[in-house]
């Protein structure tokens, strides 16, 4: 996902990032505003060093799934019970 996807899809990114990444606070939300390189900055001062790799796989599978263009390497990984 590039900056002007994670922009446009801002709005739906929030509640799952959230989700995922369960230190981020409003104020983190605001001071990301859509900003693909203030998501991943967030993300280093919340949890530390922060692995592009990671942060890159999270976004490309949700905009995959919004976008209809969703394909196996962006499956969700399957939990173990």
């Amino acid at each position: 996902m590039n900056q002007e996807q994670f922009s446009a899809f801002w709005t739906q990114l929030k509640a799952p990032l959230k989700a995922k990444w369960e230190k981020i606070t409003d104020a983190d939300l605001l001071e990301i505003g859509g900003n693909l390189v203030a998501f991943t900055a967030v993300l280093a001062k919340r949890y530390g060093a922060t692995q592009n790799g990671e942060v890159n796989t999270w976004a490309n599978r949700r905009y995959s799934h919004w976008s209809g263009n969703y394909t196996s390497k962006y499956a969700d990984p399957v939990k173990v019970a």
